[in-house]
């Protein structure tokens, strides 16, 4: 009769003892503290946390790095903490770089509908 309510964007969480290698696919919000070898595509926002590693591509809505980056990110707004480091190339609309964070690449200045429909 009555049906427990599905959140909105369910949240993934990658714990610090974790090592992920591949392709990984979200359906909401990401908060990575572990470390990841491949590419993320997430339907919600991505978080990397201070202690936090990714290499490989990143396709989501919003990107908070406070932890590293190497790769490409392609979304709406980026906005890089003051420990947080990006190394590659930014697709976004937005980028936000916080005093002491560092941005190491280039950023193409794009849609978020753009850069969905290249992948």
């Amino acid at each position: 009769m009555f049906r427990q309510k599905q959140p909105a964007n369910p949240l993934s969480f990658i714990a610090p003892e974790c090592h992920l290698t591949g392709k990984l696919i979200f359906s909401g919000d990401v908060l990575i503290a572990g470390h990841i070898s491949g590419d993320i595509k997430a339907q919600g926002n991505v978080t990397i946390e201070p202690n936090g590693t990714v290499d490989g591509d990143i396709l989501c809505r919003e990107l908070m790095i406070a932890g590293q980056l190497t790769g490409k990110a392609r979304c709406k707004k980026i906005t890089l903490h003051e420990q947080g480091i990006f190394e590659g190339d930014a697709y976004c609309e937005n980028i936000e770089i916080l005093d002491g964070g560092q941005f190491l690449g280039y950023r193409h200045r794009e849609s978020l509908t753009n850069t969905s429909q290249e992948r």
